[in-house]
């Protein structure tokens, strides 16, 4: 019983901290009771004080009182100082507040002489107990100081022998240890080596490899071009090849020149020739590409008669990779711009570009080979990787600088006179201005035709940077879908959001927003969050089979893809989704955690059930005012609840407020004639029309119907 006395005791502590005086006052007071009745002079007193403080808390100012004359009681046969102190400082708060001052002041008094006599026994006390432990700290030093002082002794004796010891052993150990880790160094050294040799090797015949093959699919495609007999549309595909087929032998030829690097086989052949007119050449060659892509192209080229000593293969290939590099990560509307001078028999290239931009860890890696800076732009990292071994090759240099994610500029220095190369390094010739490096085409833009009025086809929209790839996947589709496409992530989000398509495909791999963000983006927004997304990608394996699926996608497919495949799995997330809506436009009422596949596609359901309560049955309420309530333009209401429904927004109103109408008719009083206008139909033959072609019968007949069952 004691327990729970104290028990009451804390709880009572604890309720009053949290401010619940009434429930405090309670668990006080039972425990009072219990110390009161078996003698528990200080327990009962404890809880005599405490009932004073919380009365005097509740303005209960006799009551407290009273509670205050009970615990002096108590407190005389056991005589606690602090009890009487607390007892003292309560009663002068009550005095005060009953304004009797003297009598407050006296127990002020008491209080304070009581907390003073406290406080000087607290310090006696300490004082007493630092004295003795001072006493005793001392002793133990006293102690520890002798044993300390022989220990010492015969440590120094025992120091001596193991220091002697210890020397010879250091010094053998670190012998074995220098000479083992000379013999790892030269081992890796040699291994690291071997490995290089063998990864040259690798990728100068796996590329020698490749270029038969090439040879063999080149040829054919470039006779198939020339045919005139050939379709407009075969010739289309035919350049399309031709197009991947030269840029995989571009990379092969990369490839086979950075293996002859290391092999120390790429040799410089230097020439005469006027080499601003050659560089002229190769920057012209990229105006086109500039132009289609609405990109402001500068060239600041100084024009000059006399010659300089170079060799032409390696400037060719040092300008284009730079200038590919520059149009190929600009966005549009963006800014390039080449200089070229000669100051001091040395040319001075400087291509800057905004639009994206580098890091320092990323500009530490930027010309090491394979090197990727993102994973969402796709690239071989060899370009910039051979750029610079043929700037060192030609005796030159080459520095990047840039500003994260606004531009990036690389300045190349090449000696061009002719002490600066061996006599071996020279050919007999005169460099043209022939160019022998072909210029790659950028690709080109297609205008987007979005309006789909007209036709029934579902929207399938496209997001892929590749344009040979998007321009396949449409030939693919076009005959069954309204075709909308994309070239990067970003433009992709913005057309989902403004066309609501029925179903997208979209590469993983791309500039500005990937894959990955579109997807995320697109199933956490309400408006977008119910169509199907197909992922394409590169990278083959389960791994990244199940990162594509839980970021959100519903299937995910490897390239080289099947278009029969890929084709098949479109169909059968479309049938899921006309199924669903199939299932669902039977339904009684709108049901959203029925009819949803998500949460957000619950919540756009949960908001539209609440328009409809309010809305549905006011004649004057449309679609108009039906897009405008729930935040959407029409467009997007009317794909969204085709998606989710089957019906256009105007069916999916209509058929509410007929299947209101017949809840109505089954459950109510409500006179038929009344019905109609009840639920937001202001014409009554308008109603028993379209009640008849749903139900196949009139308002009376399902009345009756319903009556009789």
């Amino acid at each position: 019983m004691s327990n729970a006395a104290e028990i009451g005791t804390t709880l009572g502590l604890i309720k009053l901290k949290k401010n619940k005086i009434e429930e405090a006052e309670t668990h006080f007071t039972e425990s009072f009771e219990f110390y009161k009745e078996f003698k528990f002079n200080l327990q009962a007193a404890t809880n005599a004080l405490e009932l004073a403080k919380l009365s005097l808390l509740k303005n209960s100012l006799q009551k407290a009182l009273s509670w205050s004359q009970v615990g002096i009681q108590l407190n005389k046969s056991i005589n606690n100082s602090i009890i009487k102190k607390d007892l003292a400082f309560v009663l002068a708060d009550i005095y005060i507040q009953l304004g009797e001052h003297e009598k407050a002041n006296n127990f002020n008094e008491i209080g304070y002489k009581i907390k003073d006599s406290l406080s000087q026994i607290q310090i006696a006390e300490t004082i007493k107990e630092i004295e003795g432990k001072y006493q005793t700290e001392q002793r133990d030093e006293e102690i520890k100081s002798l044993k300390a002082e022989n220990e010492l002794a015969q440590q120094q004796k025992k120091n001596q022998r193991n220091l002697l010891v210890a020397g010879l052993g250091f010094t053998t150990l670190a012998g074995i240890f220098l000479f083992l880790l000379f013999r790892n160094r030269q081992k890796t050294n040699k291994k690291l080596k071997e490995l290089d040799t063998a990864k040259s090797n690798f990728f100068a015949n796996i590329s020698h490899e490749f270029r038969t093959p090439l040879t063999l699919i080149l040829n054919p495609i470039d006779a198939a071009i020339a045919d005139p007999s050939l379709s407009d549309n075969k010739r289309e595909q035919f350049i399309v090849a031709k197009r991947n087929s030269d840029r995989l032998l571009s990379l092969v030829n990369q490839l086979l020149d950075l293996s002859k690097i290391d092999a120390g086989q790429l040799k410089l052949h230097i020439q005469k020739g006027n080499i601003q007119n050659i560089i002229s050449g190769l920057a012209e060659s990229f105006k086109y590409s500039a132009e289609q892509h609405n990109i402001s192209y500068k060239l600041n080229i100084e024009k000059r008669k006399e010659e300089s000593w170079f060799d032409k293969d390696a400037l060719e290939k040092i300008v284009v990779n730079l200038l590919s590099n520059a149009m190929k990560y600009t966005p549009k509307d963006g800014d390039i711009t080449f200089n070229s001078v000669i100051e001091n028999n040395t040319l001075l290239l400087r291509v800057k570009n905004t639009g994206v931009g580098f890091t320092k860890s990323e500009l530490e890696n930027i010309f090491m080979r394979f090197y990727q800076t993102d994973a969402q732009n796709e690239g071989t990292g060899i370009g910039l990787a051979l750029v610079k071994e043929l700037v060192e090759l030609h005796k030159g240099t080459i520095n990047v600088d840039s500003e994260s994610k606004e531009w990036v500029c690389f300045s190349v220095s090449l000696p061009i006179d002719e002490n600066s190369f061996k006599d071996e390094e020279f050919i007999n010739a005169t460099a043209n201005i022939t160019l022998s490096y072909k210029v790659p085409l950028m690709e080109e833009s297609e205008v987007i035709d979005d309006e789909f009025e007209a036709s029934h086809k579902p929207i399938l929209l496209i997001v892929e940077d590749n344009n040979d790839v998007r321009s396949l996947l449409k030939q693919n589709f076009e005959s069954d879908y309204n075709i909308l496409t994309a070239e990067n992530g970003q433009i992709g989000i913005d057309l989902a959001i403004e066309r609501v398509p029925d179903i997208i495909i979209s590469d993983i791999m791309m500039p500005v927003k990937d894959g990955v963000f579109l997807t995320k983006t697109l199933k956490n927004n309400e408006l977008t969050s119910h169509i199907p997304i197909i992922l394409l990608t590169a990278k083959a394996g389960d791994k990244n089979e199940l990162e594509g699926i839980e970021i959100g996608a519903d299937d995910y497919l490897t390239k080289p893809f099947s278009s029969k495949i890929l084709k098949a799995k479109v169909s059968n997330l479309i049938a899921i989704r006309h199924k669903l809506q199939s299932r669902y436009s039977q339904e009684i009422v709108l049901t959203p955690k029925d009819i949803a596949v998500t949460n957000l596609e619950e919540q756009f359901l949960n908001k539209v059930q609440q328009v409809l309560e309010t809305k549905l049955i006011e004649s004057s309420f449309n679609v108009e005012n039906f897009s405008k309530a729930v935040g959407m333009s029409r467009m997007q209401l009317h794909r969204k609840i085709k998606a989710l429904t089957g019906l256009s927004a105007s069916e999916f109103v209509r058929s509410q407020r007929l299947k209101l109408a017949a809840q109505l008719l089954k459950t109510s009083d409500i006179n038929i004639s009344q019905v109609g206008y009840s639920v937001g139909f202001n014409d009554h033959s308008y109603f028993a029309k379209c009640f008849k072609d749903t139900y196949k019968c009139t308002p009376t007949e399902y009345a009756k119907k319903h009556e009789s069952s």
